[in-house]
């Protein structure tokens, strides 16, 4: 066998290696960007005699998550953890008075990995699974529409995809981005709603 055949057996084997099977953790710093929607707590204030009032909500907001995983093969993986989405923040000016509201997230995922190995060092994938959040949703309004203060809380199943990069460090430790996008965590009937983008930055280690 020429060598130059033997060139991509030799590249497959090397990555294979440095990608092995087997258990790792993962713990990351994490960038969110919740969206909040509105009509939840804007809907609150005015059926409790909010009039002329303007609304408006802020984000951003640096978290954590921690993982743990699986890998089958160089390609294939699954992970389970704690996810905290972060703090979608209201506000609403209104005649007389001022309302402040908050939307706070956080729950346990299952994603599966599918991981694409471009070199012994470097890889990229992509994830999709489920997260189970617990949404707590807070609400503080002064008079004349003070009845609209009330905390809630729900918890849902939502869809989370993302995707991501992992680059070998050493024999045992990655580092590793993410983005991940998680839509509709609450319910438009309790807490109301927010959509989050999270980006996040860790190490992973495999045991």
């Amino acid at each position: 066998m020429k060598l130059h055949h033997l060139a991509p057996l030799a590249l497959i084997a090397l990555t294979s290696t440095a990608f092995a099977d087997g258990f790792y953790g993962v713990g990351e710093f994490t960038r969110s960007s919740p969206s909040l929607d509105k009509d939840y707590f804007d809907a609150s204030l005015t059926g409790n005699g909010a009039s002329g009032f303007s609304s408006r909500d802020d984000h951003n907001g640096t978290q954590w998550r921690l993982q743990g995983g699986y890998r089958f093969n160089p390609y294939l993986a699954i992970e389970a953890g704690y996810i905290d989405f972060g703090t979608a923040k209201y506000k609403a000016n209104y005649a007389g008075g001022t309302a402040h509201g908050s939307l706070k997230a956080g729950g346990v995922d299952v994603v599966g990995l599918a991981s694409l190995p471009l070199n012994d060092n470097f890889s990229v994938f992509g994830k999709a699974g489920l997260v189970y959040a617990n949404v707590k949703s807070s609400l503080t309004a002064s008079d004349p529409a003070a009845l609209a203060s009330e905390n809630s809380s729900t918890r849902v199943v939502r869809p989370l995809l993302g995707v991501g990069a992992s680059y070998k460090i050493t024999q045992n430790v990655d580092l590793r981005a993410d983005f991940d996008h998680v839509s509709g965590l609450g319910k438009s009937s309790t807490t109301g709603k927010m959509n989050d983008n999270m980006f996040s930055l860790g190490v992973a280690y495999h045991f």
